[in-house]
């Protein structure tokens, strides 16, 4: 089971999540692009230069694929993470991305809402390493970072439905990270909003972060049975 953790923001929580042993860590690089958990290229440097023992993933919101290599180059990431690949960059600019990027792995953000988000995935496996099946907050439109979940019935259906490893993002925290892998059975799962802190969101909760690791790698002896 793989276990991403998002919402690093100080080379501090950087340490203390990376000693918690996730399996990947996503940072945010700031993209001229207004977002919550963003942050500078020096930042980014000294987040990443602590995350020693998982593999970095690198979230681009941009829709620009020169924007998305040069935080690439910045980051030197494991993986990109493509959050606007669906609605905004198109499978053939993924495609591009994915052979001129090689050997970083390439994650495609899938919005589950109807469905029509089956073979919107299927289309994106084709160009893809990893799919990650999130939700799109139902008065904004913004998909990622609601703290929302979404229909797990129809992300199984996804699951099932293609090749690459889903991972299963969307309101995930300790409280409900075992049900959500029973009910979909993906290859991972991820955590922002629910395992960052209540009064300071910038700031990951180590307890509840320590906790959905724990309760995800518990969950794979539920499936096994």
């Amino acid at each position: 089971m793989i276990v991403q953790v998002y919402g690093v923001t100080t080379f501090e929580d950087a340490a203390a999540v990376n000693a918690l042993r996730p399996d990947h860590v996503g940072v945010v690089l700031d993209e001229d692009i207004d977002t919550w958990d963003s942050v500078n290229e020096a930042t980014a440097r000294a987040i990443v230069a602590q995350l020693t023992d998982v593999n970095v993933v690198a979230l681009s919101l941009s829709t620009d694929p020169g924007r998305v290599q040069r935080t690439v180059a910045t980051v030197q990431p494991s993986l990109v993470h493509l959050a606007r690949a669906v609605n905004g960059l198109g499978i053939d600019a993924v495609a591009d991305l994915h052979e001129h990027l090689e050997p970083v792995g390439v994650m495609v953000t899938i919005p589950v809402q109807a469905s029509t988000s089956i073979e919107i995935a299927q289309r994106y496996a084709a160009v893809a390493d990893y799919l990650l099946l999130d939700t799109m907050h139902p008065e904004t439109g913004i998909v990622g970072a609601t703290g929302l979940p979404h229909d797990w019935s129809l992300s199984a259906r996804i699951v099932g439905a293609v090749s690459v490893p889903v991972i299963l993002a969307g309101g995930l925290g300790p409280n409900n990270v075992r049900d959500a892998i029973n009910a979909v059975h993906p290859a991972g799962v991820d955590s922002e909003t629910n395992t960052s802190r209540v009064d300071d969101r910038r700031h990951k909760d180590l307890d509840k972060v320590r906790r959905f690791i724990a309760n995800a790698r518990t969950a794979i002896g539920l499936n096994d049975g």
